[in-house]
């Protein structure tokens, strides 16, 4: 049962998703005067980008960035956006917003973000004074949990709430919390942690839950608390200040799928070996570069993203944030996914309260667990605002004849209800009538005709409001145009860049023999990993090999019988760090676990310098057969949209510090 949402190591190395798209949403709204907002800074075919807008984005991709080198000037930045644009006015003029596909999910984004819009949402200075409080400071606790559906008849939650209570009632007698909770939560995952989460601060779990956690006293159990998963109870085990983010360098080297533990070992080994050079004064930056399997950061020093605790895989949080100060390494340690060495570089801790306002205020009013949501409250209000009139007079003509077919059709034309330019007929409300399976022959007509006409107002009243959200709001029109442009862009990119250069293996085979070759090995030990069967065995052989040069075959058609093999051939051809026997032989390594040098030793030679292959270099060359795709891409879409920049208006926008 996740409470909260899980986190991938490998996040960080996803460089090619919707995000990119979806990355320029604006978030931030500028209040500039009413002859400002007509200034044009730039023109692509025929639409124009007002200087509003383009600050707006700027602003919002060039603030918080995680290096100073990204940071863009607007000069810098305009070129940037103007390919943006270009590609969503290309996938425009393509179609590709009349696609079903594009439309329903576009379709299904706007009903979500349009909710908060549609309803009167309220939340007071408490509610963000107490998220600040949980966002500052973190819990630690474990649960248990018996599931309830929300759908669950009365009968079965109230076996659920027997069930939860029996084992509080246990606990509180003195029965051991985490044990019960091995036994008896139906969390999937308390069968390996016995129901203990972590530490965990504000929105990081569904609210009730968290509400009840942050009123727990520490070392206390809850009371019973319901969530849409079910029934909980809590114990708070401890309360600290927020960890804060972190931002490290690391080095990785790491498990292949189904790795046997002897290759873990092996790993292990050259981790330990690198580990040495790195707490030895060597530079970590070109270690991580060198020796580094995630090759994504390895190419920026083994830097990654800032990282919380709990959106980090935990065992690599953890050691991360022991760290006391910037600059200190981690001992080698290990995750699901390989071992690590990790440098820290900086800390930051939780934002000031003034700062983090904004944000708290938008996450609790897109909650309604926390914020209060009433759409009675927001129906009166539309009929305040749009002026809305009920026609009493033709009300209580088809209340009169609203039994009768004939009656009724002469007055279907007449005019019941109107708001802003809307109106509702009678002939439109007995169709909405007989939706609703009504029947005249109640006792109380007036009062079912009142009810269900108020719902077929309200009905109506959210439907013209949702088609108003765009003029009313700002905020909701960027970020809906921009989710628009991302979807656009995604799609387009996908179709013109990204699937070209996967797919056409033709295509980079013909890039690969016709471009200057810039992928090189570091030095490699090319040759064989041997072990023989005993110390004669390996004598015979180094003399064998010494005297002339003979294949791998022919060595073993020599020493191996159909019964008996006497000697083992592994082929390598691996850089420093990547085997630990070579490693020992060739490069003065640590010598390994286990390992029996008198009948094991290594025969080739060091290769300095050797080009890579397109097999072995595949992902480098289609990202740069992909970059060149694109650039062509642009190339043409500028000579086809033609391009005007306000230079003077341009100039007047300044640059974000």
């Amino acid at each position: 049962m996740k409470l909260y949402p899980g986190v991938s190591f490998t996040n960080h190395m996803k460089h090619v998703t919707r995000s990119i798209g979806i990355s320029l949403i604006i978030l931030a709204s500028l209040t500039v005067s009413a002859q400002k907002k007509n200034e044009i800074v730039v023109k692509i075919g025929d639409q124009k980008v007002s200087k509003e807008e383009f600050i707006a984005n700027y602003q919002k991709n060039n603030t918080n960035i995680l290096d100073e080198k990204d940071r863009k000037t607007p000069t810098e930045y305009l070129d940037l956006y103007i390919n943006f644009k270009l590609k969503v006015l290309e996938a425009q003029k393509l179609g590709y917003d009349t696609v079903k596909t594009f439309i329903e999910e576009l379709k299904g984004y706007r009903q979500e973000l349009a909710k908060p819009y549609l309803t009167d949402v309220s939340y007071n200075e408490d509610m963000v004074q107490t998220a600040y409080h949980r966002t500052k400071y973190e819990r630690k606790a474990s649960h248990i949990l018996i599931l309830v559906n929300p759908e669950t008849p009365p009968s079965d939650t109230l076996v659920a709430w027997n069930k939860i209570a029996d084992i509080r009632k246990q606990i509180i007698d003195g029965a051991d919390f985490n044990e019960m909770g091995a036994k008896y939560s139906q969390d999937p995952s308390a069968a390996q942690n016995k129901g203990l989460l972590g530490y965990f601060s504000a929105f990081q779990m569904v609210f009730p839950f968290e509400d009840m956690t942050y009123k727990t006293p520490v070392g206390q159990v809850s009371e019973i608390v319901r969530s849409r998963f079910g029934y909980h109870i809590i114990k708070v085990h401890d309360e600290r200040q927020t960890l804060g983010e972190m931002k490290v360098a690391h080095i990785m080297k790491m498990f292949p799928q189904q790795a046997s533990e002897a290759t873990i070992a092996q790993l292990k080994l050259s981790a330990d070996s690198i580990w040495a050079k790195a707490t030895g004064g060597a530079d970590f930056a070109e270690l991580a570069k060198t020796l580094s399997d995630d090759k994504q950061s390895a190419a920026e020093g083994g830097i990654l993203n800032w990282f919380t605790p709990t959106n980090m895989v935990p065992s690599f949080a953890e050691a991360a944030f022991a760290l006391k100060k910037d600059g200190d390494i981690s001992p080698v340690i290990r995750t699901p996914y390989g071992w690590h060495i990790i440098k820290r570089l900086e800390l930051r801790t939780t934002q000031p309260f003034e700062k983090l306002r904004p944000e708290l205020e938008a996450k609790i009013k897109q909650n309604p667990s926390i914020s209060k949501y009433s759409d009675e409250a927001f129906d009166r209000k539309l009929r305040a605002e749009y002026q809305l009139k009920i026609d009493e007079t033709n009300f209580g003509k088809l209340t009169t004849s609203v039994g009768d077919t004939i009656k009724r059709k002469a007055i279907k034309d007449n005019l019941l209800v109107s708001f802003a330019n809307q109106t509702i007929t009678v002939g439109q409300f007995t169709e909405f009538l007989q939706k609703q399976n009504f029947s005249p022959n109640s006792d109380k007509l007036e009062a079912e005709l009142t009810d269900l006409l108020n719902k077929l107002i309200n009905l109506k009243l959210l439907e013209y409001e949702n088609t108003q959200l765009e003029k009313k709001h700002p905020d909701f029109a960027r970020v809906y145009n921009e989710y628009h442009d991302g979807i656009l862009l995604f799609n387009i990119s996908k179709d013109k860049i990204w699937d070209v250069a996967s797919t056409d293996s033709a295509r980079l085979h013909k890039y690969y023999s016709q471009t200057s070759k810039k992928y090189f090995w570091n030095d490699r030990f090319k040759g064989w990993v041997i072990e023989s069967k005993n110390i004669e065995i390996r004598s015979r052989l180094e003399k064998m090999l010494d005297e002339k040069e003979l294949s791998k075959q022919e060595l073993e058609d020599i020493f191996n019988t159909k019964t008996e093999n006497n000697i083992q051939l592994r082929d390598v051809a691996v850089e420093k760090g990547n085997d630990p026997i070579v490693d020992y032989y060739i490069w003065s390594g640590p010598k390994p676990t286990g390992f029996d040098e008198t009948t094991t030793f290594v025969h080739g030679k060091i290769v300095q310098h050797e080009q890579k292959e397109l097999k072995d270099a595949w992902g480098l060359y289609s990202s740069d057969l992909q970059e060149q795709i694109e650039k062509e891409w642009i190339a043409s879409l500028r000579t086809k949209h033609p391009i005007e920049i306000n230079k003077k208006v341009l100039k007047k926008i300044p640059a974000v510090e």
